[in-house]
């Protein structure tokens, strides 16, 4: 989609659709110069790309799909805007299109031969994004057929195959933060276990407030302090200053 043929709303106006937004970052990837390097020349379109902005901040870029435009940037509005993309990813787009456009339009026709090893935010788990020659034999032993992760422990199977080898293979960027999130969420549930055995066991005191909380309310503070991000939706009267307090 060329950006003349998209509508790049005011930038007061918040009634926007996705496709507005996408223009905005493509008309800032135009109007924002900055320095594209390939931090892996062997490949010149699917590979990962640091982008140095005009404020000098580095960011880094990851192309596994034009025609199904699956990206990745270490910026936080890529990671929380819900777009797929942002001004990284698209003037890193404008950038190859500009130096490659046969090489380019090839990539966008044929797709990646790469191999790539993400995470996969519906199962929760590792999955290999293509097959292109079908699957080799080093990740049958820890991938099934339609390529999602098996048993066991996703961080010993990538150090295999980071020492494994095989042809082609890529592990995405996100899977270093996935693996990060997915350590804390364990951390989380330790620690509300043995928060629990301590309140069982007569250790720690079984009520946090003067006011005793019903049943409810205490899973709803559990909720509150051992998730890292959480919502309380109770209705009103319900006792949610309680729990809140409670949780803190």
């Amino acid at each position: 989609m060329e950006l003349s043929k998209s509508k790049v709303p005011p930038s007061h106006d918040w009634r926007t659709s996705d496709a507005d937004e996408i223009a905005r970052r493509r008309l800032r990837a135009q109007t924002e110069p900055g320095r594209i390097t390939n931090l892996d020349p062997s490949q010149r379109i699917f590979s990962n790309f640091r982008v140095t902005s005009t404020s000098g901040m580095n960011y880094t870029v990851e192309i596994r799909s034009l025609a199904e435009r699956r990206f990745s940037c270490t910026c936080v509005d890529f990671r929380i805007n819900g777009l797929g993309t942002c001004k990284h990813v698209e003037a890193t787009l404008l950038y190859l299109e500009a130096r490659y456009p046969r090489l380019f339009r090839r990539a966008h026709e044929d797709g990646s031969r790469r191999i790539d090893i993400v995470p996969d935010s519906v199962s929760g788990a590792l999955r290999v994004e293509r097959l292109p020659n079908g699957m080799p034999g080093r990740l049958k032993r820890l991938f099934t057929a339609d390529g999602t992760f098996g048993d066991g422990d996703p961080e010993e199977a990538l150090e295999q195959l980071r020492n494994g080898a095989v042809p082609g293979l890529r592990i995405s960027q996100d899977v270093a933060s996935w693996l990060e999130a997915r350590r804390q969420a364990e951390e989380r549930k330790t620690l509300r276990r043995e928060y629990e055995q301590r309140v069982q066991s007569g250790e720690w005191p079984a009520q946090e407030t003067r006011v005793p909380l019903y049943p409810y309310q205490r899973e709803g503070m559990l909720h509150l302090a051992f998730t890292e991000r959480a919502l309380l939706a109770d209705e009103m009267g319900l006792g949610k200053t309680i729990q809140a307090i409670a949780a803190c």
